[in-house]
């Protein structure tokens, strides 16, 4: 795996108007949170045979 470039938090930073250590964890948490939503309905998917709203 590749390391991600330096460029990707700056990004991060300036994008989401983060100013505080708060606001990136917030930022953070919020990001997560949706990826791990996508991850558990993608394999609940697999392990039902179908997708949600089939």
């Amino acid at each position: 795996m590749a390391k991600p470039s330096k460029e990707i938090p700056r990004n991060m930073i300036t994008d989401g108007n983060l100013k505080t250590a708060d606001d990136l964890h917030s930022y953070l948490r919020d990001m997560f949170k949706d990826v791990l939503q996508e991850i558990l309905e993608a394999e609940l998917g697999v392990e039902l045979g179908y997708s949600k709203n089939e």
